[in-house]
């Protein structure tokens, strides 16, 4: 662990814990909020750094620099929560009850919730009310949709200027067909079962099970691991769901839910991860295994090397401009995250590669 990461990790388990922090050595502050920035919680890490005392604490124009941040993540925040408002009111009077996913509901399990980035709003509607609901919210003042509605993958997109709203039909996308029907079952579980009604601030809403917020955190990250580059923020979110419902959870079911994804081996090993980098308490990661710490090892310094989302615009930024060699580019690069993958994850990389292939081919043979 260079200098730099040891100041960042230390900066974000204080930001994560609400605990202060007096850093010794010197503190090269632009490489830290750099890396801060790369993985998606500069604000949490800025707040902190403003708290500071001492020789080491930021300059005044680094100082302000990270209170402008902050005061942007809070007014972006508070625009997030009128939209939302806003849309939940709309859909309750045609009786439609929507599901909160990720966003506010993770950020009120931090210390402080208002530090918390996140830039849309996910709402879970189901199959049933999803075209009713995708038309409700489109009517609504200053709503843009850059199409209608016919036919679109998990979610569908509304936006309220620079404020975009995802109504989920299901809540993700899993393509492997031995696993969706397991999925499904986990999706009304936690959806549509047991959900929980928590307050924001005087309005009620709807947030998945304990499990679910659980389990989805981490598949969620999951899913951006393998295809767009995972950052300690999501990591931070899983932390803190773990911390908050720690002695709450159903364990047999949460077990139940990894295992019938093929996902407990990297449950266990970012939840090394977990433990080490972020000091989550090693009993308050279910099925902690000490034992995957080669593993975990390789699986930190993929997450440090490809940050939050980065290898997704990484892959945007290197596309070809002509569609015949955008596909090959396409094809590459998957094959390249499959071989980094099998690295770490070998079984799990096999499944994720038969099954694009099996897709693949069943979907050219059904073309001809």
């Amino acid at each position: 662990m260079t200098a730099v990461e040891s100041q960042y990790f230390t900066l974000l388990r204080a930001a994560l814990w609400d605990t202060s922090v007096d850093i010794e050595e010197h503190v090269d502050w632009q490489a830290v909020l750099k890396m801060a920035r790369y993985h998606g919680n500069n604000v949490l890490v800025s707040d902190v750094a403003t708290k500071m005392t001492g020789d080491n604490r930021p300059s005044d124009k680094m100082l302000a620099k990270m209170q402008n941040d902050m005061r942007g993540n809070l007014l972006n925040q508070m625009q997030l929560k009128h939209h939302l408002v806003t849309a939940v009111r709309a859909l309750r009077e045609n009786n439609i009850e929507p599901v909160l996913l990720k966003g506010f509901g993770l950020a009120r399990l931090y210390p402080n919730p208002s530090l918390r980035q996140f830039g849309d709003i996910d709402l879970f509607v189901g199959l049933a009310d999803f075209h009713q609901a995708c038309a409700l919210l489109r009517s609504l003042p200053g709503a843009y949709t850059w199409a209608q509605e016919v036919d679109v993958g998990r979610h569908y997109n509304v936006e309220f200027g620079n404020y975009p709203m995802e109504i989920h039909r299901v809540s993700a996308d899993v393509v492997d067909p031995d696993e969706h029907e397991a999925y499904a079952a986990i999706e009304e579980d936690g959806l549509r079962a047991h959900p929980q009604r928590v307050d924001f601030d005087g309005f009620e809403m709807l947030i998945p099970s304990k499990e679910f917020m659980v389990f989805f955190t981490f598949f969620h990250l999951w899913h951006h691991f393998i295809t767009s580059g995972a950052g300690l923020r999501q990591l931070s979110d899983v932390a803190m769901t773990l911390h908050a419902y720690h002695g709450q959870l159903d364990l047999d079911k949460l077990r139940q839910w990894l295992e019938a994804m093929h996902l407990v081996q990297p449950w266990q090993t970012f939840g090394y991860v977990l433990v080490e980098s972020l000091g989550l308490p090693e009993e308050e990661v279910p099925f902690y295994d000490a034992g995957c710490q080669r593993r975990a090892q390789m699986l930190y310094s993929r997450i440090m090397e490809e940050g939050n989302f980065n290898r997704k615009r990484t892959f945007k930024l290197n596309r070809p401009k002509r569609r015949l060699l955008q596909k090959i580019h396409a094809f590459i690069c998957i094959f390249i995250d499959y071989f980094h993958l099998a690295k770490v994850f070998p079984d799990q990389a096999y499944r994720e590669m038969h099954t694009s292939m099996k897709l693949g081919f069943s979907k050219n043979f059904g073309k001809k």
